[in-house]
């Protein structure tokens, strides 16, 4: 964004495809540039979400409950064409060519060894679900936001399909008939899919992450 001046205390997110569940890479990129509109509509940003080079997005966010906001967001309404990795890191963002959106600063620093280091964390032993990592150096940084978005990664991992769908409906506080009809499934079935799978706990979990400063 051409208005965008030096930060001191941002937050930056870099995004990339973990891999595709579809065949068709062109309908997967079309599905994540819609998704990533939808996204920027709903949560505010510094600089939106948008695409860099390959399979990569970036953005920057005031705060850590922002970033993960459009994180999990973005993961939930891709999901399950699309399964997305993030480093989220903590620090100064510095604009160094506004008009092409080249930034520099700490907070990219720390962005890339985050996604660098949760890609090398998931392939660990008991960690495979791992898919937001977080580096924040910022006064405000929460020590417990890594621990926690793991524990939504992990909720996340196991949704069947659909269920992606339903979770951001009860993400959205939105009834559960209106849930349902978007869906094409009966409000009983859409009632059953929030209580087996908790996804009112994970909803919780996510709102209560999007919360931090």
């Amino acid at each position: 964004m051409s208005e965008m001046k030096d930060i001191p205390n941002a937050v930056a997110v870099l995004l990339d495809v973990v891999s595709s569940r579809q065949g068709d890479r062109a309908r997967q990129h079309a599905d994540l540039l819609r998704a990533v509109d939808v996204v920027n509509a709903a949560v505010p940003a510094l600089d939106p979400l948008h695409p860099t080079v390959g399979d990569e997005l970036q953005g920057v966010y005031s705060s850590l409950g922002d970033a993960l906001n459009a994180v999990f967001r973005l993961r939930l309404l891709v999901s399950p064409g699309v399964d997305l990795r993030a480093g989220i890191g903590g620090g100064e963002v510095r604009v160094i060519d506004a008009e092409h959106r080249i930034q520099d600063g700490s907070a990219w620093w720390r962005a890339r060894e985050a996604i660098d280091a949760v890609k090398a964390l998931a392939t660990a032993t008991g960690y495979r679900s791992a898919r937001v990592g977080i580096q924040d150096a910022r006064p405000a940084a929460s020590p417990s936001a890594g621990p926690l978005s793991r524990l939504v990664d992990s909720s996340l991992h196991r949704l069947r399909p659909g269920v992606a769908a339903t979770l951001l409906g009860v993400l959205d506080e939105e009834d559960n008939a209106t849930i349902a009809e978007r869906q094409g499934i009966s409000p009983s079935a859409n009632s059953q899919r929030v209580g087996t799978n908790d996804l009112r706990i994970v909803a919780d979990a996510i709102r209560a992450l999007g919360e931090l400063p």
